[in-house]
């Protein structure tokens, strides 16, 4: 009995000492990558704030709301042929100033599309995007041609499912009078699919909102 003590204490004590150094070993690893991170995080601030965006800088300081200025610093950026990332970084902040500018929107969505022409469609880049239009619809949800450009993007992804989804949305979102830009690519993205099923519930709906809209039409013309 008095053995099996000293073996377990014997235990504990090797396993605390084992459990100290990797704790030791786990603060250098922390308290190195977190200087590694401070080095990195100097290292980004001083290339996003260039000595020529001083001026820009300053502008939207004092004019934080003012489109003109946000899209005056977005092109100098685009001029200097800075990274994508921080050209990213200007229109976030843009859009969290002013998240109810379509024209920012627009741009910013056809700015992060154009960064994964050249990626597989199952690059985590093409998920950022998809985030990006989400947020976006937070506020365009009346705006067609977003929706119309997110549905096309995620066409492209073949995702079935959540294009499908997508486009039920923007039947819903969108007035009945603007039904007629959405249906056209519903259905040939339904009719590139071998889903039978799927494909006459969407033309039985594309009927029925058909006659919706011819209905809609003749009570505001009467």
């Amino acid at each position: 009995m008095v053995f099996h003590l000293i073996g377990v204490c014997a235990e504990w004590g090797w396993d605390d000492l084992a459990w100290g150094q990797r704790t030791m070993e786990n603060q250098s690893l922390e308290a190195s990558s977190s200087a590694n991170a401070v080095e990195r995080t100097k290292k980004t601030v001083s290339m996003i704030f260039e000595e020529e965006d001083i001026g820009f800088e300053e502008d939207i300081l004092k004019n934080p709301f003012s489109l003109r200025s946000w899209l005056r610093y977005i092109e100098h950026k685009k001029k200097c042929k800075a990274p994508s990332k921080q050209i990213n970084l200007v229109y976030e902040r843009a859009l969290k100033e002013l998240p109810g500018s379509y024209k920012l929107w627009y741009n910013y969505l056809r700015f992060r599309r154009k960064q994964v022409v050249d990626k597989c469609p199952t690059d985590p880049a093409y998920k950022y995007v998809n985030n990006a239009y989400e947020r976006a619809l937070v506020f365009m949800h009346k705006m067609p041609r977003i929706w119309m450009e997110y549905c096309e993007f995620l066409t492209l992804q073949r995702l079935v499912t959540q294009t499908r989804r997508v486009f039920d949305r923007s039947l819903r979102a969108l007035p009945v009078t603007q039904h007629d830009r959405i249906w056209p690519l519903y259905i040939k993205f339904v009719t590139s699919h071998e889903i039978p099923e799927t494909t006459i519930r969407v033309y039985r709906r594309w009927v029925i909102d058909f006659y919706e809209f011819i209905n809609f039409w003749k009570s505001a013309t009467s």
